[in-house]
């Protein structure tokens, strides 16, 4: 199981500001978790095209491959002046 954590719009677009994911392959990439969540939440398919997203201290990228045992952390964009 998969625990993304939701921050900003996304917690609103989903209801909730973590889910967890089951029945995921054996080494899911980031976009392909991506692609489960909007599936199972469409309130958040519109945003998940530009999120950023973290496992840790660090960014991840779409093609890399997720250690299953950390959350993953989904940041939307952020805009300011």
């Amino acid at each position: 199981m998969l625990t993304v954590e939701l921050c900003g719009v996304l917690q609103q677009a989903a209801g909730d500001r973590r889910l967890e994911l089951d029945a995921l392959p054996e080494q899911p990439t980031v976009a392909a978790v991506l692609e489960l969540l909007g599936e199972r939440h469409p309130g958040l398919a519109p945003h998940l095209r530009r999120v950023a997203c973290a496992q840790g201290d660090s960014l991840v990228r779409q093609d890399q491959t997720i250690d299953m045992n950390r959350p993953l952390v989904l940041l939307p964009p952020v805009s300011g002046g």
